[in-house]
């Protein structure tokens, strides 16, 4: 009897501790770029006046979870390596487990580029817990056409 006492006292104290700590396995499991907001044509390849959009798949968080997405420049004109692009820092909340979804429109002047697409997963309280990225590419907009200078003669004009 006493064997089964300092057992059930044994499991007793295991329960209390292992509820009195916060183990967490949540994570990012996926992150995925597209040109459709379904995310049924996965790419990671844009052009200058398109849309971006990305999904962090998040699983198994018990509690609110926030993601935050930024663009983050590799090789672009007028930007350095590690630059975050103006604009681009998003954060997702989530109940729970879900998608945190991104919706990122690409300007029609848009210079191209090399990037990273980041997606940091934070816990209630803002502690980073998991992170993923997807190197992104930017075809630049078509150079404008080069306008026509008007004539400064006009020779089919009738002088009357």
């Amino acid at each position: 009897m006493k064997k089964r006492i300092s057992i059930l006292l044994t499991l007793a104290a295991l329960a209390v501790v292992a509820g009195a700590c916060s183990f967490s396995t949540a994570n990012m499991s996926s992150l995925k770029t597209s040109k459709d907001k379904e995310g049924k044509q996965e790419t990671s390849a844009f052009k200058a006046g398109e849309t971006l959009y990305a999904g962090a798949v998040i699983s198994n968080a018990g509690s609110k979870t926030t993601t935050k997405f930024a663009l983050v420049a590799e090789d672009a004109p007028g930007l350095k390596k590690g630059d975050v692009v103006p604009g681009t820092e998003v954060k997702v909340d989530l109940p729970s487990s879900g998608t945190a979804t991104l919706t990122l429109p690409i300007p029609a002047g848009h210079k191209g580029g090399k990037f990273t697409l980041t997606a940091d997963m934070l816990n209630e309280t803002g502690e980073k817990k998991d992170s993923k990225s997807v190197p992104i590419t930017i075809e630049a907009a078509p150079a404008p056409p080069p306008s026509a200078a008007p004539d400064d003669k006009d020779e089919d004009k009738d002088d009357n």
